[in-house]
């Protein structure tokens, strides 16, 4: 049947029902599309970048890396301080509507860095002490420097980030000839100590709470975002909303390690006649001994943390903004819509028996 064959009472009804449903099933038409942006500057305190259940005594080593106290070399290192601080500064941004009908209402969430708002540091200050040990004359020291290891980073923040950066100490080749009385010595060491940083930040988490201004209801979603993320807040009340974002933090960490690669030797010999100190085979009579140890450490490691998260915060407050929910009801279920066709043609038979009758 044709609209406009169909029986006036019954058309008025149709129209009647599609004018409401197209009222339920539609937004305010003076919704305004809005961007909010909020500067959001984390940085952490200086703190020592042990990690958890370490302290700078876990840096360093005590042994001989060759020999042993009677003929050998032994190399010690350990840290008078060490700590790491960062900063991650830049602004976070919401896009919403203006006003909405009750329901689920989205928010879009995004993060853009400040330009170098990026930066992290790390400080080391620690000691070497190596010593050879010689038969007859005992122990010498080849060196006693102090030293400092730096690393640092500066980048423009866009989660996810993971920076990292290297620092080395490699002095000048150390050796010694000790008075040995008859006969000589000799000990020698060329090393470095390498420090590899990394800081990464896998997200940004926050909370959007939604509080009703007349009722005082509240409303929260969680977001945990890279560049950007989206949101539904259930504003299922009709009036105004205030939303705030609030427990910002960063999923963040840090860590650090420290190697050692060293290439030292010893020798000496006792008496004349010793000839090549790496072998026997050519002492004369005189000669009342010699010997020769040296190695090549290819990485030793000095000490890893455990990563760990570093403590950055944000001081920044964040005012809210305002969504306004008009009073208009969610469009109807298709069932809704079917009982409601048939409700109206029902409606129509029953006036088309009264006449035929």
């Amino acid at each position: 049947m044709k609209l406009d064959q169909t029986p006036a009472p019954l058309k008025s009804a149709l129209c009647a029902a599609v004018s409401a449903i197209a009222l339920l099933a539609t937004a305010p038409a003076d919704a305004v599309p809005m961007v909010q942006n909020y500067n959001v500057d984390f940085s952490s305190p200086t703190q020592a970048f042990w990690g958890p259940g370490q302290t700078q005594a876990s840096f360093g080593v005590d042994q001989f890396i060759l020999g042993n106290s009677s003929f050998g070399m032994r190399f010690q290192t350990g840290a008078s301080t060490g700590t790491v601080s960062s900063n991650y500064n830049g602004a976070v941004s919401v896009s919403y509507d203006d006003s909405a009908v009750p329901g689920p209402v989205p928010l879009t969430i995004g993060y853009l860095g400040d330009t170098n708002g990026g930066h992290f540091q790390t400080a080391l200050g620690a000691f070497v002490l190596v010593t050879a040990y010689f038969p007859v004359i005992g122990g010498v020291t080849l060196t006693n420097p102090n030293y400092s290891l730096n690393t640092a980073s500066t980048y423009t923040p866009s989660p996810p980030d993971s920076r990292s950066d290297s620092d080395s100490f490699t002095p000048a080749s150390t050796s010694i000839g000790p008075d040995i009385g008859v006969g000589s010595a000799q000990a020698g060491i060329d090393y470095d100590i390498v420090q590899n940083s990394t800081h990464a930040i896998t997200a940004l988490n926050g909370m959007a709470v939604a509080t009703h201004q007349t009722s005082g209801a509240t409303r929260t979603a969680g977001f945990s975002l890279g560049s950007s993320a989206n949101i539904l807040l259930n504003l299922n009340e009709p009036g105004a909303w205030d939303v705030r974002l609030t427990t910002l933090s960063l999923n963040n960490l840090f860590s650090t390690d420290f190697d050692l690669a060293a290439v030292p030797f010893i020798q000496y010999t006792l008496g004349f006649g010793c000839g090549d100190p790496g072998t026997d085979s050519d002492n004369g009579l005189l000669c009342g001994g010699d010997g020769r140890l040296d190695t090549t450490l290819g990485s030793l490691d000095l000490f890893s943390n455990t990563p760990f998260a570093l403590a950055l915060t944000s001081n920044n407050q964040l005012s809210s903004f305002q969504i306004t929910v008009a009073a208009v009801a969610a469009a109807p279920e298709p069932g809704t819509l079917a009982v409601l066709g048939f409700g109206l043609a029902g409606l129509w038979l029953t006036r088309r028996r009264r006449s035929a009758s």
